[in-house]
């Protein structure tokens, strides 16, 4: 079989890719849509990540294609309705990413709230104004989830040890009986101290955090995206942060990326990463490995690991 690679992939999970097929990688190319619209016309399975989008006009142009095999848990990327019109698979692996992406989340939010990131240029500047640099506490103070699935749980057991206090939105979760108090979206962003997205972007999610519904956060918050942009109206957010009316925000995902507008994020207490959630040697590993078995078992006629 014929194996199109289009973002960087794990050595090992190359190896595994190579028994099932012939791998041609293009991760690397300068040329790469080019090349994926070259290779992709006879390819029978397209590996990708985060950033290769294989839109309904790419597809058009995939006569061989069976499966396109996500490294990863976000599917927008990727043209599902044209997909399954084309009777070709989509499967992606969700988990793998999840302890990258939380760990994340939590360094985003202790960053913002010490001001890390301003204080170290700061001193790296050969200043030493410690005033500048007042930070507060997470003890005591509450963390607002929006989303509450796996990822969303899992930064709210870590911040309990912070001695946070944990609400969360999520029309999904009905029937919840933990600890945790489930709260309406105006309510959560009243109340919250620090905010946490975590949720798929769909169009019940784009731009769900919104003008109106960042003016609702309290002066002095923190909010932290590490889910998906177009979630989040970041050029508001960034008038926000201007104006000093909330405190501080991290960022690793954006509306366009890379973004376009990053000289206006300078002196700001906005850490910046670069879609790094699941960057690490572990999530690259687990979500490259969960990928090839969803590969076999589709080519065993296991349809259980398709979206």
């Amino acid at each position: 079989m014929k194996i199109l690679i289009c973002d960087n992939l794990n050595e090992q999970v190359y190896k595994e890719l190579e028994i099932i097929g012939d791998c041609i990688d293009i991760s690397k190319s300068e040329s790469k849509k080019e090349d994926l619209i070259k290779h992709i016309n006879d390819c029978e399975i397209v590996v990708i990540r985060s950033a290769t989008k294989l839109t309904k006009e790419i597809l058009k142009n995939a006569n061989q294609l069976k499966i396109i095999a996500r490294c990863g848990v976000g599917v927008d990327n990727i043209d599902l309705d044209f997909a399954k019109s084309r009777n070709i698979f989509v499967t992606n692996s969700p988990s793998a990413n999840l302890i990258s992406a939380v760990e994340l989340t939590i360094a985003l939010i202790i960053s913002a709230s010490r001001k890390l990131i301003l204080a170290d240029e700061h001193l790296k500047n050969g200043e030493w104004n410690k005033s500048k640099f007042l930070g507060y506490e997470l003890h005591g103070k509450t963390l607002g989830i929006v989303g509450f699935g796996k990822a969303g749980r899992l930064v709210a057991e870590r911040m309990k040890s912070f001695g946070m206090s944990i609400v969360f939105y999520d029309p999904y979760v009905t029937d919840w009986s933990g600890p945790e108090k489930s709260l309406e979206l105006d309510d959560l962003l009243k109340t919250s101290d620090v905010v946490s997205i975590h949720v798929i972007k769909t169009k019940d999610t784009e731009n769900i955090i919104s003008r109106d519904k960042l003016d609702l956060l309290k002066h002095g918050s923190i909010i932290v995206n590490t889910s998906r942009g177009g979630v989040l109206d970041e050029d508001y957010l960034l008038e926000l942060l201007k104006s000093e009316k909330i405190y501080g925000a991290g960022l690793d995902v954006y509306s366009i990326e890379p973004p376009e507008n990053v000289e206006q994020y300078r002196g700001l207490n906005l850490v910046t990463t670069p879609h790094i959630g699941a960057s690490t040697n572990e999530a690259q590993l687990k979500a490259g490995l969960e990928t090839v078995e969803n590969i076999k078992k589709i080519l065993a006629g296991d349809e259980s690991v398709a979206i």
